[in-house]
């Protein structure tokens, strides 16, 4: 359990750093580097498709007649109120949604993952096959089995190949040392329990060594993290620095009065 924890920790600082960098780059590239209204706080709402309108229009219809027609014509009138009112009165219909997004992702991943089993432990991805053709139930639970075996391994390759290349010959290494406990236990001859002993010896030292490295690595991954956080402090530091400047307060402070009150010329700036 320890060795899963690590390795689940180390697959999650990689791939979380990899998202919040891209994430920040991403979003950084498209403000102006002056602004400081880009960093106030705002709730997160996805924006709505146009089949996603009609799928809550559809709904609400079912529900509420009345609603959906009062929402048509707000609609024509108002756009942008009628999606405000719209995320309101369609609230199941949007939780449904996000439930719907969450099965898509369920269902994406554990195929990724049944093609991974297949390339990687192609035994266990056959029985499952099998399983499914004949017996659903029993095949969701055998899912769910090989998930919690193999699953760690799977999300640590994807987030450090190398991590995963480890902790599948860890693996291997325990199924062998199992095998040889197992035999070693029931043979009689001394000799060949001091053979079946050098050759347990041998995989408990490889299985020491597979653990220094994983150590390793997740000891690089947190020195990687801290240098990431180190210049997020050093940019901190420097963007205070910035907007403590008097002539970019009040640029930004022209700026947003005028965003507000929707146009320039309205106010004789000093």
């Amino acid at each position: 359990m320890q060795l899963r924890r690590v390795a689940v920790l180390a697959a999650g600082i990689a791939l979380a750093l990899g998202l919040t960098m891209a994430a920040r780059t991403t979003a950084q590239d498209k403000q102006p580097k002056n602004d400081i209204w880009k960093d106030e706080p705002r709730a997160f709402q996805r924006d709505l498709s146009k089949e996603q309108i009609e799928q809550i229009l559809k709904g609400i219809q079912q529900r509420d007649p009345a609603k959906a027609k009062s929402l048509e014509e707000l609609r024509q009138k108002d756009p942008g109120r009628f999606i405000t009112e719209l995320r309101a009165q369609g609230r199941p219909e949007l939780d449904q949604m996000s439930r719907d997004r969450m099965e898509a992702r369920r269902q994406e991943r554990y195929a990724r993952f049944l093609e991974w089993l297949k390339v990687n432990y192609p035994a266990e991805e056959q029985t499952l096959a099998r399983l499914k053709e004949g017996d659903l139930q029993a095949y969701l639970v055998s899912l769910e089995n090989v998930w919690d075996r193999f699953g760690y391994i799977f999300d640590a390759e994807n987030a450090n190949p190398e991590l995963g290349a480890v902790l599948k010959e860890d693996l291997a290494l325990r199924k062998k040392g199992e095998e040889l406990c197992a035999r070693h236990r029931k043979e009689k001859s001394e000799a060949e329990k001091q053979k079946i002993g050098a050759e347990l010896q041998d995989v408990v030292a490889r299985r020491y060594d597979l653990i220094v490295r994983r150590k390793e690595i997740a000891y690089e991954q947190l020195l990687k993290r801290l240098e990431d956080l180190q210049k997020q402090v050093t940019d901190s530091k420097d963007d205070i620095a910035k907007f403590k400047d008097e002539q970019i307060k009040r640029e930004n402070v022209r700026q947003r009065v005028e965003a507000l009150v929707g146009g320039k010329g309205q106010f004789k700036w000093d």
